[in-house]
């Protein structure tokens, strides 16, 4: 009955039973994979005295039909399925005490065997300096050799995977639903960039709906596949200060970056630095501790100093074309080389949202620019 299914459907069906943590890799090591496992007796289960016993319910029910789905939905969609004994299993993800028992890839996998991870996190509703340095930083990264990671969220989130992406570099986005699921449709876009420049990943069976716990213990994943967790900007409560909590219990380091004083989205960042955080304001300040360590994987000539353009960096203005009108000229002219977000050009243009909308559209219509992920726009 069971040699109808591949080993997928029994590594599925084992991780949803054990759930988080060494207890996966305890089975599979005695009996020599998922499927022996299942074909083993219940006896031999008990034997190994690890198992609690809601564990054993869920594993004496022997019920593989929704891993054998899960198993179907990844073929169709060519995603991954990668085990916690698998060469493809983030390094340091493994390290950790409640390691997923399992993972879901859409994308490179093999980005996520890279040692070199920076994790980038902070508010959802976050302010246009937030997020610019988000951009910015998390360009420098991947310049130097890092990939980074973070939670394909609005916000920091987004900036950090789209900054990644400009600079020509590799970013993760770990979600705290399935795959596939219907989460968050504004960013459908941003994932799709990602995973053509990176992974996007989640420990939840594909379709999987998000719940108020699934984003709090995707967090751990966050910060476990990181060296460091960097937080660019939180409000008190903000659910990034969870993250940093979770490297600060796996042995990861956290950094911080500084924000006003006076504003109630930056306390929790604030706070951080005054419990011990590191100062964050470059690539540099990340990547200082590490050159040690991965010398191998560091691009030192890429380290920046930094986050303001260097004056022989910073493009060329393009002159707009004659047939535009003075509007459509000016909104063209405030474009460099990197992609800009539209709440940077309403601040740079002085337009209200409706006018500057009507403005890029023209622009669009004209085959003069195009829109990018996470509504940000860039020159043809």
């Amino acid at each position: 009955m069971s040699s109808a299914y591949s080993e997928d459907v029994y590594r599925i069906w084992l991780a949803e039973c054990l759930g988080a943590g060494s207890d996966y890799l305890t089975a599979v090591g005695e009996f020599g994979g998922a499927r022996a496992f299942y074909e083993a007796s219940e006896i031999e289960w008990r034997m190994l005295g690890i198992f609690r016993p809601a564990q054993l319910s869920r594993l004496s029910k022997r019920d593989l039909s929704g891993a054998n789905r899960a198993a179907q939905i990844c073929a169709a969609n060519s995603w991954h399925i990668i085990p916690q004994d698998s060469a493809d299993y983030p390094v340091h993800l493994g390290m950790i005490k409640d390691a997923p028992a399992l993972l879901y890839a859409n994308g490179d996998k093999d980005c996520l065997k890279e040692k070199l991870c920076i994790s980038i996190v902070g508010a959802r509703e976050a302010s246009l300096y937030g997020k610019e340095v988000a951009f910015r930083l998390a360009a420098s990264l991947v310049r130097a050799g890092v990939t980074v990671i973070s939670g394909g969220a609005l916000g920091i989130d987004s900036a950090s995977h789209e900054g990644a992406i400009s600079a020509g570099g590799k970013t993760v986005a770990v979600m705290g639903c399935g795959l596939g699921a219907a989460y968050l449709p504004e960013n459908e876009a941003l994932r799709n960039s990602v995973s053509k420049n990176g992974a996007v990943i989640s420990e939840y069976l594909p379709l999987s709906k998000p719940s108020r716990a699934s984003f709090p213990m995707r967090n751990r994943i966050i910060s476990g596949m990181s060296l460091m967790t960097v937080v660019v900007e939180a409000s008190e409560k903000s659910g990034s200060l969870g993250t940093a909590r979770h490297a600060i219990s796996q042995g990861r380091d956290v950094g911080a970056v500084p924000g006003d004083v006076i504003s109630s989205a930056f306390v929790g960042s604030n706070f951080l630095l005054s419990q011990g955080a590191k100062h964050i304001a470059s690539a540099a300040d990340v990547l200082e501790d590490y050159v040690y360590t991965y010398p191998e994987l560091i691009n030192l000539s890429k380290v920046e100093r930094t986050l303001e353009r260097k004056a022989e960096e910073k493009p060329a203005k393009k002159r707009a074309p004659e047939n535009l009108s003075q509007r459509q000229a000016a909104v063209y002219e405030l474009f460099g080389n990197e992609p800009m977000s539209f709440d940077l050009l309403v601040t740079k243009s002085g337009l209200d949202a409706p006018a500057l909308s009507l403005t890029l559209t023209e622009l669009e219509l004209e085959g003069l620019i195009t829109e990018c992920a996470g509504n940000r726009y860039k020159i043809v």
